[in-house]
């Protein structure tokens, strides 16, 4: 940062936790605790993966459809929103803290950094790749969803490991 962008405070702004169908749940369990510790509201955003950019206006306002698609009632990202709301409400039972649902449009880091953005989000949490070789590959096409918010947006970021992650103490990828 060179000054210019101030970071919000922890104090009463919300955290954002990136989450998507069969996510492991140590994202939105870590999440949970983080706002709950915090005393602060929490927002579970789940990017339409089908869904194309709506982007910045030429005064660089944040246009209503990017932060709050229309879905087509039979569109299956709407089932997997609904299925996915339902499966983070039973996680989130056992936490002391508020939190809400949204969906959002477009590429997943720039729609998660507006989303902080609109919000005055204190953190954005998500999780790190999966395990295995079309995991790397998509990586390399789409490259690290953390290493882009990091290098975005001015919103802090936390990386949630995987649980079957093992740890590696050399460089060989």
């Amino acid at each position: 940062m060179d000054g210019s962008e101030a970071s919000t405070p922890f104090t009463g702004a919300p955290i954002i936790a990136g989450v998507i169908p069969g996510q492991d749940p140590a994202v939105w369990e870590r999440a949970l605790e983080l706002a709950a510790g915090l005393s602060v509201p929490l927002i579970a955003a789940f990017v339409d993966p089908a869904s194309y950019l709506i982007e910045w206006t030429p005064g660089h306002d944040v246009l209503p459809a990017s932060l709050a698609p229309d879905l087509d009632p039979d569109d299956e990202t709407v089932d997997a929103a609904a299925e996915l709301k339902v499966d983070l409400a039973e996680a989130a039972a056992g936490y002391a803290t508020s939190w809400s649902f949204r969906v959002v449009g477009g590429d997943p880091a720039l729609a998660l950094g507006r989303l902080a953005t609109a919000v005055g989000a204190s953190m954005i949490v998500v999780g790190t790749r999966h395990h295995g070789f079309l995991a790397k590959v998509d990586e390399l096409v789409s490259g690290s969803l953390v290493h882009r918010l990091l290098t975005t947006q001015h919103t802090p970021v936390l990386g949630v490991p995987s649980r079957d992650t093992h740890p590696r103490f050399h460089s060989h990828g």
